[in-house]
């Protein structure tokens, strides 16, 4: 990795100045936040939520090393949409609620 930091020549610095005028003013217009491959538009909340992308779980976490395995499962209709309502009632994700409800299931299943 490289510490040193990135210098700007003369008419690099110049474009950035004039590019943070332009901001500044108005003067370029918003870039569009994304779209499903439906072409529905992905709400601001739920873009933040993929771009920040997934932690890695388990005992490597504090390392940066290793993977958390990943299981897929389907959901009826009414269930996911339950889910979906908790998530944004609550402020959390999917991925975070079924984790703590499996593991409470698994804890009691004896």
């Amino acid at each position: 990795m490289n510490d040193k930091p990135h210098v700007l020549t003369d008419a690099g610095q110049a474009y950035y100045d004039q590019f943070d005028a332009d901001v500044t003013a108005g003067r370029v217009p918003a870039i569009g936040r994304g779209t499903r491959r439906d072409g529905s538009r992905i709400a601001d909340s739920e873009l933040d939520e993929i771009l920040r992308g997934r932690p890695a779980l388990g005992q490597d976490h504090a390392t940066g090393r290793g993977r958390s395995p990943r299981r897929q499962v389907r959901l009826p209709e009414h269930t996911n949409a339950a889910l979906d309502a908790y998530v944004k009632k609550h402020g959390t994700t999917a991925s975070a609620v079924i984790r703590d409800a499996l593991e409470s299931y698994l804890a009691n299943a004896g």
